[in-house]
């Protein structure tokens, strides 16, 4: 409500000569200002419904109401479009596997000798740890790296 009393001093002091606001008084004012805002509203619904999506002002605004039941309206941020592709790297493969031709040197680019190495050091670990509960041998045999 005081917001509302800020805005009609500040008209009153911005006052028009050819127009009498003694004989009008606050509520034409009031009616006023009201009656566009509620016609401003009537166009939005009408828009909406309609389906026009040729004004994109109204498409582009968004109404928020509050306790009061006041309503603000704020109007949505554009959207960054870039006009161009920027591309700070050409697409593709990259170092060592640009030179792979086939889908075996491929796979021994993830696992290579001392990848294989580890694996099996691993794996006889494991299968120490197992072989307890083992009779025979041969049950739990150790790989060869």
């Amino acid at each position: 409500m005081e917001r509302l009393r800020k805005l009609l001093a500040e008209v009153e002091t911005n006052e028009d000569p050819d127009f009498d606001y003694e004989n009008n008084g606050r509520e034409y004012v009031l009616e006023d200002i009201f009656s566009d805002h509620e016609s401003f509203i009537d166009h939005v619904k009408k828009s909406e419904e309609g389906g026009d999506s040729g004004n994109e002002d109204v498409n582009n605004l968004e109404w928020f109401s509050s306790k009061d039941g006041l309503q603000s309206w704020k109007t949505k941020f554009m959207q960054n479009i870039r006009c161009h592709n920027i591309m700070s790297r050409l697409p593709g493969t990259k170092g060592q596997a640009k030179d792979v031709t086939s889908p075996l040197k491929s796979y021994e680019l993830f696992l290579n000798d001392n990848m294989i190495q580890l694996i099996a050091e691993r794996t006889n670990i494991f299968i120490d740890k197992r072989s307890q509960n083992f009779s025979r041998e041969s049950d739990a045999r150790k790989t060869n790296p």
